[in-house]
């Protein structure tokens, strides 16, 4: 069996799932949207002025109608994630204002080109499963940046795609570019590609924006992460238990209002349960806090049966180095060990300021590594190999054996990570951990990007954020 990690008891869970849904109930949420406060009003939540009280049975009813699983597809149309609880799925983040161009060490801003590049280098990253287009394109007018960021996704990538969408309107026009690459309403449904990502405002705050994205998604059947983000001792209190059930009420109200407009809909649960470092009032993406606080909603998703975002691949590090690999490593661990589903932000660093590729190469280096470190065990005859010791004898070698020959494919062998010895180092080039990290980013960056698309689909979809642009402008 694949080891799991928990922090919380049976009966620990069970109190923050009542503490979040009393929370609901007695301090309830800021919601303006008007879509949103008819349909809780009309199943009996109470509404005073901007705050809306929504009752525990509500928050249940839509537990229970929201799926426990769900599947996503590449573009091919093969299943590329299974949400369930079990697995954790790692995808590469550009959702920072800069890059650190690992062509000549700069940090700069991040342009239409860097995402399309980081697009086709994560495409061909075996272990980071999904990639996430953001806004932050500073070459783009900023109303149309999350677009720009989209296109170059789906025109570099056949890999399922988390969309961050600033407005119904950009929602509107990604929905309409993803149906063009997966070839229509019926397909994008069928084999769902595209993941919205929207989030409330903590403490308790649901922006009309967020909330009307939350809607559409439910009427088209377009997955939708509804995620916060917040930060002990800054915008939740100073505590791990507290931040936890701040935390889920804020995904169970979006979930709640998702479920009232649509029954069934696809909803993934989450939030992201940092701590406001005093030293330095930063919101820490690399603290252990932070790490145990998406393990910790990782647990309550189990409790909720949803699935779940998480977080991992990340670093407070302002440069690849050391403390990046680290921070990284250990958030990678836990999410595997806690079954994290949809794991988001590999290669976000700098307190979610700059993007590194470097770190989204070392980070499918180190997820390729976890099966083999904290994996599954196999027992059975073959592997307890009884019969092997039989022919082999006291004081044999096991190299020539066939067991050997059919099981030596079953190790770990790493590539960025050197096992040569003295002697075959002494006879290398020598190059340092770093430099071989980014002599494979810069290869695999290298040259024209890899179209996955037609010209004339990928044409398309450039053309839906162009009349997105001159829309703006007249």
């Amino acid at each position: 069996m694949k080891p799991f990690i928990q922090y919380l008891s049976t009966l620990e869970r069970a109190r923050i799932a009542s503490a979040a849904t009393e929370l609901l109930e007695r301090v309830g949420v800021r919601l303006t949207e008007p879509e949103a406060r008819e349909l809780l009003e009309g199943v009996g939540a109470r509404i005073d002025v901007d705050r809306v009280f929504i009752p525990t049975a509500v928050v249940e009813r839509a537990v229970e109608a929201a799926p426990s699983t769900l599947q996503l597809h590449g573009r091919p149309g093969d299943v590329a994630m299974e949400l369930d609880g079990s697995s954790a799925y790692f995808g590469a983040h550009t959702d920072a204002p800069d890059v650190l161009d690992p062509f000549d060490g700069a940090r700069r801003s991040c342009t239409e080109r860097d995402v399309g590049l980081h697009a086709s280098l994560i495409e061909h990253l075996e272990h980071i499963a999904f990639v996430t287009a953001s806004g932050m394109v500073a070459d783009r007018d900023p109303e149309v940046a999350d677009r720009a960021a989209l296109a170059q996704c789906l025109i570099h990538s056949e890999k399922p795609v988390l969309a961050m969408p600033v407005t119904l309107g950009s929602l509107r026009d990604c929905h309409e570019m993803a149906l063009i690459a997966a070839g229509g309403e019926r397909a994008l449904r069928r084999r769902p590609s595209l993941i919205v990502y929207a989030e409330p405002v903590s403490p308790l705050v649901h922006p009309d924006d967020s909330v009307r994205r939350l809607l559409y998604c439910a009427e088209h059947g377009i997955p939708v992460v509804y995620s916060g983000y917040a930060a002990m001792g800054g915008t939740a209190p100073m505590s791990p238990a507290a931040i936890t059930v701040q935390l889920c009420a804020e995904s169970l109200s979006a979930l709640t209002i998702h479920q009232l407009k649509q029954p069934g809909a696809p909803f993934i649960f989450g939030g992201m349960a940092s701590v406001m470092d005093l030293q330095t009032t930063v919101f820490s993406y690399g603290a252990p806090e932070f790490q145990r606080g998406n393990t910790l909603m990782a647990e309550m998703a189990d409790v909720f049966r949803l699935p779940n975002f998480g977080t991992a691949g990340t670093s407070d590090a302002q440069v690849f180095d050391g403390q990046a690999v680290m921070e990284a490593t250990s958030s990678c661990m836990l999410a595997y060990l806690s079954g994290a589903d949809l794991v988001h932000d590999v290669g976000l660093l700098g307190n979610a300021t700059v993007v590194v590729p470097e770190m989204i190469v070392v980070t499918d280096e180190i997820v390729a590594m976890l099966p083999h470190l904290i994996g599954s065990l196999d027992v059975s005859e073959e592997d307890l190999a009884v019969n092997v010791f039989t022919d082999v004898g006291p004081g044999g070698e096991f190299v020539t054996h066939e067991h050997t020959f059919a099981h030596f494919r079953d190790v770990w062998y790493p590539e960025l990570l050197f096992r040569g010895g003295a002697e075959a180092w002494a006879a290398s080039d020598q190059a340092a951990f770093e430099e071989r990290v980014r002599q494979k980013t810069t290869r695999l960056m290298d040259g024209a990007r890899s179209l996955v698309l037609p010209e004339e689909t990928a044409a398309a979809i450039l053309d839906v954020v162009d009349r997105a642009e001159e829309r703006i402008r007249s």
